[in-house]
């Protein structure tokens, strides 16, 4: 009994680590700024909080730099809203996702120091 109660511990972190993957969306592509050129590749995995709530995970290089920020926005897939303060500046963006295969990831944003747009697609998998 000791060691099945065992193998169910051992077990249970795997199990909850691949229904996690699950849930989240992963897409991939570019973002675009208008008032200065700072357009780059980056990774987005949106996991759905519930109840019209998101948390994305937005990261990747950019001039040899990685960065990685998390920011949360509501709304329909096809009408989310969010605001965002990074690296001490204010954003405001809005957007709209698909998560039917291919699915995609767009939106603008603006703020007190860049304004510009991100079209991301579904992340194929390796």
């Amino acid at each position: 009994m000791k060691n099945f109660l065992l193998a169910l511990v051992l077990a249970l972190p795997c199990v909850s680590a691949s229904s996690y993957d699950s849930k989240d969306l992963v897409y991939e592509g570019t973002w675009k700024t208008t008032n200065r050129k700072l357009d780059g590749t980056m990774t987005a995995e949106v996991t759905d909080l519930g109840g019209e709530k998101w948390k994305g995970r937005f990261f990747g290089v950019w001039e040899g730099v990685k960065f990685d920020y998390k920011v949360e926005f509501s709304g329909p897939p096809n009408k989310l809203t969010g605001k965002a303060r990074i690296d001490g500046a204010d954003y405001n963006w809005k957007g709209e996702m698909s998560q039917e295969s291919p699915g995609f990831f767009k939106g603008t944003f603006d703020g007190s120091r860049y304004i510009g747009s991100l079209d991301l697609k579904t992340k194929t998998k390796n």
